[in-house]
């Protein structure tokens, strides 16, 4: 399990390295293959600290920034033998080198490695304990089967699985991917000290009230004695921890806050470990946790619900009667409340908060859905992926063979196209929509393997176009738009080329290249193609169309830069686009320059 859970990691370190850094180089495969084997070249990368050069087998190399690797590294100096280097050795050695993460190796290193070898170990512990969950192999997953499958993380991250806060216990107890259900804990709040905000006729207190109400495994005790009082789903989790808080003790010893316990049906993290989901419930809870994931400290902004409030407000009104007739099979999530506790001062307390999210995947009978990450998650054998199943289970069915899953591969991409990329590009150039869609924000109805329809979540992160604000004014009079992050049309393009394009479209690319099933050039053609299609029709804001055709590099969050000096996106970044590092565009080759 060790030597696989450091290929894992190496692969996202490597490629999340070399978007950010252009100091190594690529040897190609006839000068590599005596000594890496059969495959795509060899990564060379110089540690002159060291006097050395590390070299790696790449066993797939990728236009879009998703190489993959074989182990091991091998160091070599000048008049030395080459010798093996360990994945934690050779992390360090990157940590402490100055001509790779800048002067304050030395003083981020330690911060930053700890970090490396925490994911490290929590990659190895859910290959040893996390069962493989073979998705998509037999038959379409349910939502559940799916936001538990994501075992290995953010597949372009030095430290994909980090968890700054939990122990290893804590994970197996509350992470997605070993998939245990657990209660929540139950608090109730005098109303005076309850914050909270709604979009929609039913408060957020109400719909808190009709959690407990309908959950047909909770002691009707609890909601008796809070009569009055505002029930809190807690995770417990968090819960434990802030009655450590002086400011919550403080509403505990005022009775202003009472416990009830745990108690009722289990919920079950999904991908973004704060997101709980139980199948019998109406809404879905996103908490804040007093835990660092990857980039950023995961407690949850007041202006973050209130940006949550303001796109569910657009969308009941005319906005949203719009993108739904033009778009029937996408579907927006909404988060229409949320509870927090105010401290003595009155103010917002935000590590209490929990937001309220749509649930369309509630009942024992809900329609098979799959979130796009745990889709392109490559497997362990460095090859294989729950989307590669599913192309393949479709192509049997179909009775291609092998050509056959080529086809069926080209098909499912221009059907992925469809279903996700044209609405969410058409959104931002007709309506000035700019939705974070990322791959675990994704998430795929599927109908035998093919994508159905397409759900986004998480409308806290969502942007507005400066430049469409008076028509949206218009559109929804009276509803306060400033609290959504604002961008020109520039920007905004630049931000939705990261999180939909290099972000979510390029791992599908990705995912179906490495698995051999078509080669990444014929499916950047198909991408090239559809967004010309688009840039042809009458769009008002053609400004992120004609940077994904046009543009020599599109922008790559630098998430290895962003881990190494410690920077903590939730607050302490106010430009995202000034961590952007430039990937070279595969789209702005003219098409006949493709080769198939």
């Amino acid at each position: 399990m060790a030597d696989v859970a450091c290929e894992i990691s190496a692969r996202g370190f490597l490629n999340s390295l070399l978007r950010e850094w252009t100091g190594w180089s690529l040897a190609p495969a006839a000068e590599a293959e005596m000594e890496a084997g059969p495959g795509d070249g060899r990564l060379r990368i110089p540690l002159p600290s060291r006097g050395s050069v590390v070299e790696i087998a790449v066993v797939h190399r990728s236009s879009v920034g998703l190489h993959v690797f074989r182990l091991p590294f091998r160091e070599h100096r000048a008049g030395a033998p080459a010798r093996i280097m360990a994945f934690a050795e050779f992390a360090a050695a990157v940590a402490h080198e100055p001509a790779i993460v800048g002067p304050e190796a030395a003083r981020a290193a330690p911060a930053f490695l700890g970090r490396v070898f925490q994911s490290l170990s929590a990659i190895e512990d859910a290959l040893a304990r996390a069962p493989a969950p073979g998705l998509g192999l037999h038959a379409d997953p349910s939502f559940q089967e799916a936001e538990r499958a994501l075992r290995f993380g953010h597949a372009v991250h030095p430290t994909p699985r980090s968890r700054d806060g939990f122990t290893p216990e804590d994970a197996r107890t509350f992470a997605p991917e070993y998939g245990r259900g657990f209660p929540l804990r139950w608090w109730s709040a005098a109303p005076d000290a309850i914050v909270q905000g709604t979009s929609r006729a039913e408060t957020a207190a109400d719909l808190s009230a009709g959690l407990a109400a309908e959950d047909p495994a909770l002691d009707r005790r609890i909601p008796a004695a809070a009569e009055g009082r505002v029930l809190l789903p807690m995770h417990p989790w968090q819960a434990a921890r802030l009655t450590l808080d002086p400011a919550v003790d403080a509403l505990f010893r005022s009775s202003q806050l009472i416990d009830h316990g745990s108690g009722g049906s289990p919920w079950f993290a999904t991908t973004s470990l704060r997101s709980l989901y139980a199948p019998h419930a109406r809404v879905m809870l996103k908490h804040s946790l007093s835990l660092r994931l990857t980039n950023s400290l995961r407690l949850i902004k007041p202006v973050e619900c209130a940006r949550g409030l303001a796109v569910d407000a657009l969308l009941q009104g005319s906005v949203g009667a719009a993108i739904a007739a033009r778009w029937p099979r996408f579907h927006i999530l909404g988060e229409p409340g949320y509870l927090a506790l105010r401290g003595a001062d009155g103010a917002v307390l935000p590590q209490t908060i929990v937001a309220l999210r749509d649930n369309p995947f509630r009942g024992s009978g809900q329609r098979p859905a799959a979130v796009l990450a745990a889709l392109c998650e490559i497997d362990p054998d460095g090859r294989g992926s729950a989307l590669a199943d599913t192309i393949l289970r479709i192509a049997e069915r179909e009775g291609g063979g092998a050509q056959g899953a080529e086809t069926v591969a080209l098909r499912w991409f221009g059907s992925f196209l469809d279903l996700v990329v044209g609405p969410l590009l058409g959104m931002q150039c007709a309506f000035g929509l700019l939705f974070g869609a990322h791959q675990q924000n994704l998430v795929l109805g599927l109908d035998d393997g093919w994508p159905a329809e397409a759900f986004f979540r998480d409308c806290q992160g969502t942007g507005f176009v400066r430049e469409f604000l008076p028509v949206l004014a218009e559109a929804a009079p009276g509803l306060d738009l400033g609290s959504g992050h604002r961008f020109t049309a520039a920007e905004a393009a630049r931000i939705m080329a990261y999180y939909l394009i290099v972000n979510s479209v390029f791992a599908v690319i990705g995912a179906i290249a490495i698995a051999g099933l078509a080669r990444e050039a014929v499916l950047i053609r198909q991408l090239r193609r559809f967004v010309e299609a688009l840039a042809g029709t009458d769009l008002p804001d053609k400004t992120c169309l004609r940077l994904l055709l046009d543009a020599p590099t599109l922008g790559s969050k630098g998430n290895f830069m962003i881990c190494f000096r410690n920077i903590n996106e939730n607050t302490d970044v106010t430009d995202p686009l000034a961590h952007y590092a430039g990937l070279p565009n595969p789209l702005a080759v003219a098409p006949a320059e493709v080769r198939p």
